[in-house]
């Protein structure tokens, strides 16, 4: 048996496929009609689901870094490479279990529903969407650095990642496998899965690409990286609107957080980690 929308394989005890997100052909579907997603997915979320998502993840984080705080007083060294490595898990776990109580859970929906599916555009277009987001992104975040440091406006200058973050010799894997891979994966199944998905049956598409970026970028608290991170944002949401699929925006953020993990090392451009 197959999905009757994408061919995908599916048993006769699933509801959804696991690919698309869809109902499963003539069989009724346990959830609340699906919004007007890249792809059809079946979204059922709202805006109230996304208000109080945004709360516990702001509660979430200000115990994880508590939490964090009173863990590496007890490190010796690496003090700072071990709390980010703390915070990025366990705020992702944070994520996730959030994401899956307001999300996921109530209308028993797949994890397709989060845009964990294959792109439903041509290998040939998605890549080039991907490359051209990631270039956007690095493109937009060195012309904002040249242009406040040309207008001397230190104040907006985006602060340095502090080496001190970056485990040193192997351990390195660890600082990459934590802001370069865990994070980039948790914050997009937040912040364009959950939070720009649901916000798109009541704003539209793009004006839940603006309020989602707005939000994603006032989570990074720094004003310094504010506009930045909004542009990138706003281009990750774009990107996941026109593939149907998360992962492309997914590698874009990888991209870019390894790109400022490794211009730390070498002492270059500064660029700002999304």
């Amino acid at each position: 048996m197959t999905c009757g929308d994408c061919g995908h394989p599916v048993t006769g005890a699933d509801n959804f496929c696991q690919n698309c997100g869809r109902a499963v052909s003539n069989r009724p579907p346990v959830a609340a009609p699906a919004s007007p997603y890249p792809g059809g997915v079946l979204v059922s979320w709202r805006g109230g689901q996304v208000a109080l998502g945004i709360v516990l993840v702001l509660v979430s984080f200000a115990a994880v870094f508590l939490l964090s705080e009173a863990l590496v007083r007890l490190a010796g060294s690496y003090r700072l490479a071990l709390a980010a490595w703390e915070r990025s898990h366990l705020m992702g776990f944070a994520i996730i279990v959030i994401v899956w109580l307001l999300g996921l859970r109530p209308g028993n929906l797949p994890l397709g529903s989060l845009g964990l599916r294959f792109p439903t555009v041509s290998h040939m277009r998605y890549t080039a969407l991907t490359i051209a987001a990631f270039g956007a992104s690095i493109g937009s975040n060195v012309a904002y650095v040249a242009l406040v440091q040309f207008l001397g406006l230190d104040i907006l200058t985006p602060p340095k990642i502090p080496e001190e973050i970056i485990f040193p010799g192997p351990g390195i894997l660890l600082t990459f496998q934590a802001l370069a891979l865990w994070t980039p994966f948790t914050e997009e199944v937040f912040f364009r899965a959950f939070v720009f998905a649901g916000l798109i049956p009541r704003l539209g598409v793009g004006l839940a690409v603006v309020v989602s970026a707005i939000v994603f970028s006032l989570f990074h608290v720094d004003p310094r990286v504010m506009l930045p991170i909004f542009v990138t944002g706003a281009l990750l949401a774009w990107l996941y609107h026109l593939t149907g699929s998360l992962w492309p925006s997914i590698a874009v953020h990888a991209g870019q957080n390894a790109l400022a993990i490794t211009t730390t090392l070498l002492g270059g451009w500064t660029i700002a980690g999304a």
